[in-house]
């Protein structure tokens, strides 16, 4: 797999470590995460591997409901803020510091969840190898969600240049789409007073189909599809996608 230096590995910091916290407010965190639980069929004392993790978002209020949380991410200040957030809260979280790709965990878990589209992050080839590798981090008979932007949705809605204002940031967004890799490339324009950064992001987006296929590649069965509002039936027009596929029992 090739780890030269790539987009995400810079990206996080700086002054999106201002925007990711406000992007979801407490409400809608707990909502995400009652789903989370509720599709990953899990119940207290299973483990769970939120990977991403970030800030903890989702991963804290799951250890509150009882699970057992494993966290991993590449941001090194994100697992920090996750671990004094976890302390304050009294919460035995195992916080790990690791690129998705190159976790070693060997059926360890009940669950696992990759949450708010960072999926697809890397190459095809990338994305498939990290899929493997939670599936070999799962217990027979767990259970792998996956949710992002539904690739069909993004295309009827695609626009070059959008604006918003998050957490006291600025951003412009400048995007691009190329047909041929099913990537959205988008130049962020973060601004908040006098400072101005310019970050770049590329994502695999993928459609239901295409989702599916990569998950029984990586070895999953039993693949349900679902769209918004949450839990609704999924077509190609719902604006999320999640996937939840199960690891065969042996």
């Amino acid at each position: 797999m090739n780890k030269s230096s790539q987009w995400y590995q810079t990206f996080f910091d700086g002054l999106y470590a201002k925007v990711l916290p406000k992007t979801f407010d407490q409400q809608t965190t707990l909502k995400q995460a009652r789903i989370v639980k509720r599709l990953l069929r899990l119940r207290k004392d299973q483990r769970a591997l939120d990977i991403p993790c970030g800030l903890g978002r989702l991963t804290i209020p799951l250890a509150q409901m009882g699970l057992d949380m494993t966290g991993v991410d590449l941001t090194e200040s994100y697992l920090w803020r996750a671990r004094r957030l976890a302390k304050k809260n009294h919460l035995n979280i195992r916080l790990v510091h690791s690129d998705m790709r190159d976790i070693a965990f060997d059926s360890e878990f009940d669950a696992a969840f990759n949450w708010f589209g960072s999926f697809g992050y890397f190459s095809d080839a990338d994305n498939l190898a990290f899929a493997k590798r939670v599936f070999q981090a799962l217990k027979p008979g767990g259970r792998f969600l996956v949710e992002g932007i539904n690739k069909s949705w993004l295309l009827s809605h695609f626009r070059r240049r959008m604006e918003q204002t998050v957490g006291g940031v600025r951003i412009t967004y400048l995007n691009r789409w190329d047909a041929k890799t099913s990537r959205v490339s988008c130049t962020w324009i973060l601004c908040k007073g006098s400072k101005t950064e310019r970050r770049q992001i590329s994502l695999r987006e993928y459609n239901g189909s295409e989702i599916r296929f990569l998950l029984r590649t990586a070895g999953f069965r039993d693949i349900e599809l679902y769209g918004n509002p949450p839990l609704g039936r999924f077509t190609r027009h719902s604006r999320r996608l999640i996937a939840v596929a199960r690891h065969p029992s042996l």
